[in-house]
Parts: structure tokens; sequence; C-alpha cells
């Protein structure tokens, strides 16, 4: 294939978000922050590797090589990735409204906003390796205030290959915690059909077919993290409803660390081990017993060098994390002067 001729399927698909883009401002110029079902997959995991680099660099301008945004994204056999990174990064330049949140410049507060989460992307004709990418400031306003986006760790990220199974991990990530009166061992949630259209740019008009999407979705989500979500359709309240085992109200007493970063805990552990591992999943499971059994050698270090490479926080910041029995406080990931993204 000629250098300069693109893909078809890719040309297809800028040219699919073009329209899709111009559809959007006909509508009133805006899709709502909730409403983030029309992106597609590769540009819901461009986001979250953004923010991740963000999060280090702590600078709403940054320059990413084309090969590094290609690891995160998993497109280590497509040939056609540069093309294919144009596409999601073109997506999240589609307009957002954001409702409000305090402007940082002025300090007044924003009724609404009509913004993209990319200001810009360039890429220089001397350096075609590296593209200069700049994050709209309004649209880091709002996460700041709302802490209204869930990420999802990039290393499970490049795993989903359904737009199903990612925006329903991302959602039980973001509700995990949130109180149950009729059971505390049990995480619930309620969605209406016109909710998860929202959620994953569908338009189904029944239950079942969207039972279908849903139940792909739950399958990939158990092969990829081992984490086992169920659901159902209530026809009496019309809602699809989410459900999941939390770790007991005892074992939360009794993690030093908060429940919800224990699986990212053991992530970390395993990914920055010095051993081979065969299985990970087996050996992931064993050492989430061992550390809530309180058998894991050392734990306390390695949770702390996460927080430290990997979020970027000071020791003295950790330190301050600690209560004073010995358990460690939840955290936002880190933004100068404020913390972002935590529910």
């Amino acid at each position: 294939m000629s250098p300069n001729k693109q893909n078809p399927s890719v040309v297809s698909a800028l040219e699919k978000a073009k329209l899709q883009h111009f559809e959007l401002l006909r509508k009133n110029n805006a899709i709502t922050d909730a409403k983030n079902g029309e992106l597609s997959l590769g540009a819901m995991k461009a986001l979250d590797a953004i923010l991740q680099v963000y999060q280090d660099k702590q600078e709403t301008k940054m320059h990413l090589e084309l090969s590094l945004l290609r690891k995160k994204l998993g497109l280590q056999n497509n040939n056609a990735y540069v093309d294919r990174i144009k596409t999601y990064l073109m997506e999240l330049k589609l307009p957002f409204e954001l409702r409000d949140f305090n402007d940082s410049k002025s300090g007044k507060k924003v009724s609404w906003a009509l913004t993209s989460f990319l200001q810009d992307v360039k890429s220089y004709k001397e350096t075609q390796h590296l593209i200069e990418i700049n994050i709209s400031e309004n649209f880091l306003d709002y996460l700041v205030e709302k802490a209204g986006y869930t990420s999802i760790d990039l290393s499970l990220s490049k795993k989903f290959k359904t737009k199903f199974g990612y925006k329903i991990y991302e959602m039980y990530l973001r509700y995990y915690s949130l109180p149950n009166r009729e059971a505390n061992d049990l995480g619930i949630i309620k969605k209406e059909i016109r909710e998860m259209n929202d959620k994953f740019g569908t338009s189904y008009q029944h239950s079942s077919k969207m039972m279908e999407g849903i139940t792909r979705g739950l399958k990939e989500i158990l092969q990829v993290t081992g984490t086992e979500i169920y659901c159902f359709y209530d026809k009496i309240s019309k809602c699809f409803i989410f459900s999941w085992e939390k770790i007991g109200v005892v074992l939360e007493m009794k993690s030093f660390i908060p429940t919800s970063r224990i699986d990212e805990f053991i992530e970390w552990v395993i990914t920055h081990s010095n051993q081979q591992i065969k299985d990970t999943k087996k050996y992931a499971s064993k050492l989430k017993e061992n550390f809530l059994k309180n058998d894991m050698d050392d734990w306390e270090s390695s949770y702390r060098g996460m927080l430290l490479y990997k979020y970027t926080f000071t020791s003295e910041e950790i330190d301050n994390m600690k209560m004073e029995d010995g358990r460690y406080k939840d955290f936002s990931l880190k933004v100068p002067q404020k913390r972002l993204f935590e529910d």
C-alpha cells in the first residue's frame, strides 16, 4: 500500500466521525458528559490514556510519541495505527455541554459551557513521530469540581474489545462503594433503557436487544478482570438492575488500604514483580486472599510505591493518608492544587 494511501476502513471511519460531529452541532451544539456513548471504544481508551499522561505531567499541553500512544491503545498489530489514532482524536474534538462549575481563570460560576475535551492536536513536519495535544482547561475545571470521570487502569483498558464491557466496568468502578440499604455486601444500581442507550451510543427500543449487548459485556468483564457482575431487567420498574458482591463490612474494616483500590494494588504488585508468573489470574487471586488475611509480606512499601510512582504523591502526602489505626484513606487522582476524578 502506498504510504500516502489510507486504508478504506479508516477513511470511512474518519468520514463517519466528521458527519457525526456536524450532526451533533445541529443538536444544540452539544452532547452532555454523561452521554459519551457516542464515542467509539477507541476514543474512550484514548481519553483515558491522555488523562493519565496529564496526571503524570500536570500540564494541559503535552507532546506524545505516536508509538507510545499506539502501545497504550493496544494498536501494535494495526499497520494503519496513525490514521486510527487520528480518528479517535477527532472524536475527542466533539462538543460537550458542561454545566454548573467554577471557571478557574475568571473565578466566576459557569451556568453552562460548550467545549471539547481536546482544544487542538498538531503534528509538525519535522517531528512527525510526535503529536502536540492541548486539553481544554474548561473541561479540566469541570472534572476537578464535579469529580465526574472514572478512568480504567490502562493495563486493563487496552484488553477490552467491546464498548459494552468497557462502559459497564467503568460504571462498576464508579458505583462500587455506593451504599445499599437493603444489603451492605451488595452493590446495586438501576438504569433505564434511555440511560443505557446514552451510555453505549445505541438506540434500542426493546430490553431484550439491550440485554444481548449487556450479556456480552459482562462476559468480557469476567474474562478480562475476573470480576463477576450480574444484570437483569425488571419489568415492573422498567430498569436494568446491575449488582455485584462487595467485600464484606468486616473485611472493609480490616483492610489496610481502601477496598476499591485492592484489585488495582494487586495488579501493580504483579506488574512490578521480578518472578515469572505462569497463571496471572490465579496468582492475583492468591495474592488478594493473602492480603485480606494480612499474610502479605511488605505490602505497605509496595502500596506506598504505587502512590509515589503511579500517582506522583509526595512522601508527606502519603504519610497524611495513613490513619492512626494504620489504615490508608482513599484518594483522588492529582492535579495541581486540586484532586481529580473521585466519586
